[in-house]
């Protein structure tokens, strides 16, 4: 049994609707294999180094990518240059609110899930979590992590971490969810001023549901693992896909699908 993160309700919520591979799940979560990052997540992961001082979950230290180096015009790339300013920018913003920091990169496990909340502060004498995201999909209504506020409520892979986190931190401290904010601070990677701060409100009826399918996830883990976690193979995803070398699974030309008219 692993403890369940929100990250793995997503993937696994995914995986059900047939939408990725059960066994890039499994090595993930479960086998404890590393997946390299993407260059937006790379990215992302500089931001937040550079804002709060965060290391990814691997430990690695995060650095900016340079342009043409070793000479007279060596500088940071023009992306990782309007990640250093959103940096300052997160700063500036956190003196102006007089958000008081209390932990950050803080792993909480309580009841078999797991969060790792990027920062826990004091903000109007509350105790909040402040989730930082850098993202080139700030204004974006249609992507699945697109941060367009009137689509956003629709978004239940970005409104699960924080249903999570709140229960977490809850019980951690020994008090309510409602006691505990929730914030995304969200960041344009594209344009240094383009900046959302977003409180999320959680009602009982959210937390209930969240909370019952967890014990949902628990009872399919307790399942022989070859019968939870299945290929999907796709040529694409299997293109992609890290672990495709050792997969007896994989294809590489397209499957046929059906269709009736």
């Amino acid at each position: 049994m692993i403890n369940i993160s929100q990250s793995f309700l997503k993937e696994f919520a995914e995986y059900n609707s047939g939408d990725t591979c059960g066994l890039q799940i499994k090595a993930k979560y479960i086998d404890g294999i590393k997946f390299p990052s993407s260059d937006a997540m790379e990215l992302g992961n500089f931001f937040e180094y550079m804002a709060t001082g965060c290391l990814p979950r691997d430990g690695h230290t995060p650095e900016a990518k340079i342009v043409y180096k070793g000479t007279a015009k060596e500088s940071l790339s023009a992306d990782y240059q309007r990640a250093v300013e959103s940096a300052e920018l997160f700063k500036k913003i956190i003196k102006h609110y007089d958000i008081e920091i209390i932990d950050t990169g803080r792993v909480v496990t309580e009841d078999g899930m797991t969060g790792i909340m990027d920062i826990v502060a004091k903000w109007d004498d509350r105790v909040c979590i402040i989730d930082t995201k850098y993202s080139g999909l700030i204004n974006d209504r249609w992507s699945d992590y697109g941060w367009n506020l009137d689509m956003l409520p629709e978004k239940q892979n970005l409104l699960i971490q924080p249903v999570q986190y709140k229960i977490l931190l809850s019980k951690e401290l020994d008090c309510d969810p409602e006691d505990i904010d929730f914030y995304f601070f969200v960041f344009s990677s594209k344009e240094v001023m383009d900046v959302k701060l977003i409180k999320i409100k959680v009602d009982e009826l959210t937390i209930a549901n969240h909370l019952s399918s967890v014990e949902w996830v628990k009872t399919e883990l307790q399942r022989p693992i070859d019968k939870v976690f299945k290929a999907k193979p796709e040529l694409k995803r299997c293109f992609e896909c890290p672990i495709k070398d050792e997969c007896k699974f994989k294809i590489e030309v397209p499957n046929i699908d059906e269709i009736t008219c």
